[in-house]
């Protein structure tokens, strides 16, 4: 029997602080809202997801009921609940105090309206330094997402992007996982089928890997005609599909369940 591909789908939804309000609910009405509304019923599948602090506030206030239906699914082991920085700052920019602050205020904040266990965070604009480690470690961090942009300049391989590695600052260890640019360019604007022929060339490649989608929920209804092609039109409902179909081959789980699944496929240390 063959070993399944693990599919991680890790979504970051975010508006800054400051922003007008009408933006705020135009981008719910358009884009996290349906995204939901659509995920919620297909059960097999499981979705890691970041909302930044400025953004979740503004729900809990205007849209409680949405903010309720996140902690629901995250108790029901369908949904993880990632981390990172309250205010979505670039970490570089800020003072290691200010960088420990904001991701634990974050984190007791989801862990108090969510009853959540936050063990990964987002880290904005996914702008990264190696010294960030230290701090977010620090911070309670587990893991995070960049892109696997920055494992290529590092020296690995296309075959060696599939999974996670062990990374290290100041003797503190956390685990990194390479987002995929090619499911960026795929999802949402190509056929799944498309998404489907990529994700299996490299489970028939390297059995047992992983392979992580992060990217901007805004993709799916904010962007610019995206809200007809992802729901008026049933591109996100036909991958849902796809993926319920493939079940067999190709296993959605969060960051941590693939972390706890499979083991590391080394050390690696990526340039800022």
């Amino acid at each position: 029997m063959s070993v399944p591909l693990r599919l991680v789908l890790a979504l970051h939804n975010h508006q800054p602080v400051g922003n007008f309000d009408f933006v705020f609910e135009q981008a719910y009405q358009d884009s996290y809202l349906p995204f939901l509304d659509v995920w919620s019923r297909f059960p097999e599948i499981k979705l890691s997801l970041h909302t930044s602090g400025s953004l979740m506030e503004w729900l809990d206030a205007a849209h409680p009921e949405y903010v309720d239906r996140l902690a629901e699914f995250a108790a029901a082991g369908r949904l993880e609940i990632m981390g990172g920085a309250f205010y979505e700052p670039i970490l570089t920019m800020l003072p290691s105090r200010d960088r420990i602050g904001q991701i634990r205020r974050y984190t007791d904040w989801l862990r108090h309206r969510l009853g959540v266990d936050v063990r990964g965070m987002w880290v904005p604009e996914r702008v990264w330094e190696q010294s960030l480690v230290r701090d977010l470690v620090d911070a309670g961090i587990e893991y995070t997402i960049v892109d696997d942009f920055h494992f290529r300049s590092a020296g690995l391989a296309e075959d060696e992007l599939h999974g996670y590695y062990v990374t290290e600052d100041d003797g503190r260890l956390m685990k990194i996982f390479p987002g995929s640019e090619r499911m960026r360019y795929l999802i949402p604007f190509s056929e799944p089928e498309n998404s489907l022929e990529h994700l299996r060339a490299v489970a028939a490649a390297e059995p047992g890997a992983i392979v992580v989608f992060g990217d901007d929920g805004e993709k799916f209804g904010t962007w610019p005609e995206t809200k007809h092609h992802v729901y008026d039109a049933g591109w996100l409902q036909r991958f849902f599909e796809m993926l319920t179909r493939q079940s067999g081959c190709i296993h959605t789980c969060t960051a941590t369940e693939a972390a706890e699944a499979v083991a590391p496929r080394g050390k690696v240390y990526l340039p800022d």
